[in-house]
């Protein structure tokens, strides 16, 4: 009875996690880049709401109104009087030294006109190259001055009631708190992980035509190109998941953050986007079949791509190439549905287009590779028929990775030097056929002029 293993799906996995176990740049990249990203992006949202922004204040009446007006200024929460110029001049060098990112002026005579009620301004600069920031400074500093207002209005005389004046009231239904944790980190994770997710699968199966043998990887598999790319592809399927499974521990256990959604369709929706990410990876190498070249491709296809999620520039404002193109990442979808879901509590029917187009993308790239892999396999027996009867010739062990950076590098450093090489070469061939060949009459060529 025979030991060896019989091809199939498990042989491919077991394979697989051998190699994984034993690659020092597969374990940097699977593991050590998320847990750093992670941990990383953790401790910068551990304040998830932005206190304190600095502002300047310029009270030209310094009475007892205006004063008012600064302490709610100084009471707002996201607000921090920082200093008190005399001028407009020292407040916008505040400004754009950093030390301050607003500014409030209070003209003279500014009590005397309000109980004159002759309307007097309170005007607010804010820098604006901060858009976040600014929006909240902004925010803070017209609730500031709203309440300053009401403040004055209860400490004057009464009046007599006006009939039909209208009062605007908004409420903010998601995020009122405005909680960043919420609105950017939660999109931060997946994106961080999305870029290993494709990477991951580019390294391992670009390995195959550098370092390992594609042969030996569809001999496990029996030569069916499904079962060698799903058994290649399911040990990093197995650890995507249960990093996908710590995202929400992170957000509702460290933040707190609350999840308002539909469990069950995150979690399908979660495994689409590792399968897409996963199928798109393999792809790339697939085409190509160079690891360098492939994992170029993969960086220049999914690191742009929080650009064109919608999360700090709306999707309706995008041209159309933006919008087209953020169509075809999954990453996109995967978006819509975990904000729909996980911020907002939609119904799951209305999270049902994008979790569709999730799914789309996620069936079409792995369709592409699998495909892709069998125009391969059919390529490489034709080529072992054609050179059964040739010796093997011995192949070289690569460096890696590494390595092929390295060799990139010098390849980059010893450019000039080949130049001026080529150069010092073509000078001493034109100076070999001038010195053999004869120079030609003068009378000929002047003949050959006229």
């Amino acid at each position: 009875m025979s030991d060896t293993p019989k091809a199939g799906f498990l042989q491919v996995a077991r394979r697989e996690w051998r190699w994984l176990l034993h690659d020092r740049m597969a374990l940097i990249l699977i593991f050590a880049v998320p847990l750093f990203a992670l941990t990383a992006l953790s401790a910068v949202f551990s304040n998830q709401v932005i206190r304190g922004l600095g502002v300047a204040v310029v009270d030209q009446d310094r009475s007892e109104a205006s004063r008012a007006f600064v302490e709610q200024i100084g009471a707002s929460p996201n607000l921090s009087i920082v200093a008190r110029p005399d001028d407009l001049a020292s407040a916008a060098r505040a400004i754009r030294s950093g030390d301050a990112i607003a500014a409030v002026y209070i003209p003279a005579d500014f009590e005397r006109d309000l109980k004159a009620e002759r309307r007097p301004q309170v005007v607010a600069f804010y820098n604006q190259q901060f858009l976040t920031a600014a929006g909240i400074a902004s925010s803070g500093l017209s609730d500031s001055l709203s309440a300053a207002v009401n403040s004055a209005a209860a400490r004057a005389a009464p009046k007599a009631p006006r009939i039909g004046s209208l009062v605007a009231e908004t409420i903010v239904l998601v995020n009122p708190e405005r909680n960043y944790a919420q609105f950017l980190l939660r999109a931060l994770l997946p994106v961080v992980i999305h870029v290993v997710i494709a990477l991951a699968a580019g390294y391992s199966v670009g390995s195959e035509f550098r370092r390992r043998s594609m042969r030996e990887w569809l001999a496990s598999a029996g030569g069916n190109p499904i079962v060698a790319l799903a058994g290649k592809l399911a040990p990093l399927f197995g650890i995507f998941f249960v990093m996908m499974l710590v995202v929400p521990l992170i957000l509702e256990g460290m933040f707190e953050i609350s999840f308002k959604g539909d469990v069950g369709m995150m979690i399908v929706a979660g495994s689409l986007l590792i399968v897409g990410y996963l199928a798109l990876g393999a792809l790339l190498q697939l085409l190509v079949r160079d690891l360098t070249t492939g994992l170029s491709l993969t960086g220049l296809f999914v690191s742009p791509a929080f650009g064109y999620l919608g999360v700090g520039f709306p999707i309706l404002g995008m041209n159309t190439f933006a919008q087209v193109w953020g169509a075809i990442l999954p990453l996109r979808w995967y978006i819509a549905v975990l904000f729909g879901q996980a911020a907002r509590g939609l119904p799951v029917q209305e999270s049902a287009q994008p979790f569709a187009a999730l799914a789309l993308l996620a069936g079409v790239y792995a369709l592409l590779a699998i495909l892709r892999l069998r125009a391969l396999r059919d390529w490489t027996g034709q080529r072992a028929d054609q050179t059964a009867v040739q010796p093997a010739m011995p192949v070289a062990a690569s460096p890696g990775i590494g390595g092929a950076i390295a060799a990139e590098w010098r390849s980059v450093l010893a450019f000039p030097r080949r130049l001026l090489a080529d150069g010092a070469r073509a000078g001493g061939l034109r100076r070999v056929l001038s010195a053999a060949l004869p120079d030609p009459d003068p009378a000929q060529g002047s003949d050959r002029g006229r």
